[in-house]
């Protein structure tokens, strides 16, 4: 009997901890903002300030980040990550001024390049080939739990305990349990433990892939590179402004907080149905078209939760965004892979990751700066929800890339 396959062992661990760090580092930042501008009197263009800070630095810092991955693999990397930020978790309780918030945002972005999805797809790539399809749907879909846990478990940890020890909770967890896994069961690739590439044997052993690996300078020249970037810029900014306004606009619209995060936790479920179905899909319907379609959707969500009165717009947007973020990311893993190959996919990734920096950084804040000038979040959702529409088309015009078969 063959041995079992040691990528598949790494992929439970990630599916594990990109659930654990996913939720503390990006879902549950939400539920802290109201508790925050409460404790302090902070505005929430403030508070959320600090997120953009830690994106743009997670974002500047994609690039050496996928170099070092393509040179020297994940294991160490992603746990000094969790260890840095369950150092900086512990440190944001004791935060009594705005600018002591800001730094330690300003440092988490240092860690979540170091531990989000960019390094564990970078993983993905090296372990899987043929069955990469069905590696990013296991991942993202135990990962897609991340939403469901966090963001009611962080209201019901900051409503029973107070938000200073819900920070510290969350440095134990990064510390004691995450570090350890990334540690202990991470390996660069396959010829580490004397196995190869998607559990094949010896024998069989082909080309790690089809197509052929692409230089990096060649990616800017490539029309579909770019295409594909400003589709995924503009789903970015959608996703953004969901994940981070989401509940304040449900509380100011007058659900309580628990409500609200209930809600954010039923679109995190939905995704879960939406990555075993879409991802998979990927292998017998074009890739290009899957990705156009999660992108409408998302559209349609944003703009429906404002066409739409009380609980129907609230259960369309629900509905439809939670169907479409939870494949969207898996579909921007597979569509690069498959465009640019795995020889230098680390640092093609953290070169997408940084120009979506712009998306992930400057949308906190710019909502919360333009929000009192609008009235309210409602002409925003539409404006991000019309230029994903429009992003989501574009990927219909990049060709698909040509097999060497």
């Amino acid at each position: 009997m063959r041995r079992w396959y040691y990528g598949w062992q790494i992929l439970a661990v990630l599916a594990i901890t990109e659930t654990l760090t996913y939720g503390m580092l990006i879902y549950a930042f939400s539920v802290f903002v109201v508790p925050l501008e409460h404790a302090f009197g902070w505005s929430r263009a403030t508070i959320t300030g600090a997120v953009t800070a830690s994106q743009f630095i997670a974002g500047m810092l994609a690039w050496p980040v996928g170099v070092w991955l393509d040179r020297h693999g994940a294991r160490w990397l992603m746990t000094a990550g969790a260890l840095w930020c369950g150092l900086w978790f512990g440190i944001w309780g004791f935060v009594t001024v705005p600018w002591q918030h800001v730094v330690v945002w300003l440092a988490l972005g240092v860690g979540m390049a170091a531990v989000l999805y960019e390094p564990a797809f970078v993983v993905v790539a090296n372990w899987f080939n043929r069955k990469r399809s069905h590696a990013l749907t296991v991942l993202t879909f135990v990962a897609g739990f991340a939403i469901i846990i966090a963001t009611p478990t962080t209201e019901w940890l900051i409503r029973s305990s107070g938000w200073q020890k819900t920070t510290w909770i969350f440095a134990a967890v990064m510390v004691f349990i995450v570090a350890p896994l990334h540690a202990i069961w991470l390996r660069r690739r396959p010829s580490d433990v004397g196995q190869f590439v998607d559990g094949a044997t010896q024998a069989v052993v082909g080309p790690v892939t089809t197509i052929p690996a692409v230089k990096v300078i060649e990616v800017f020249r490539d029309r579909g590179f770019w295409l594909l970037t400003l589709a995924f810029f503009a789903s970015t900014c959608a996703l953004v402004v969901m994940l981070q306004t989401f509940v304040p606009f449900m509380i100011d619209s007058g659900y309580t907080a628990q409500q609200a995060a209930w809600y954010a936790a039923i679109a995190g479920f939905l995704a879960l149905p939406s990555r075993l179905f879409f991802t998979p899909l990927g292998a017998v319907v074009s890739r290009h078209t899957i990705a156009t379609v999660l992108c409408v959707m998302q559209s349609l969500a944003l703009v429906a939760l404002m066409i739409f009165p009380g609980g129907w717009g609230v259960w369309s947007c629900i509905v439809l965004f939670g169907l479409s973020f939870g494949a969207i990311t898996p579909a921007r893993a597979a569509l690069f892979a498959d465009r640019f190959g795995v020889a230098a996919y680390g640092a093609i990734s953290g070169l997408l990751a940084l120009l979506l920096t712009a998306a992930r950084a400057m949308m906190p804040l710019a909502v919360e700066l333009i929000r009192p000038r609008v009235g309210g979040y409602g002409p925003i959702y539409v404006v991000v929800g019309l230029i994903t529409a429009i992003g989501g088309l574009a990927i219909l015009l990049v060709k698909p890339p040509q097999s060497t078969e």
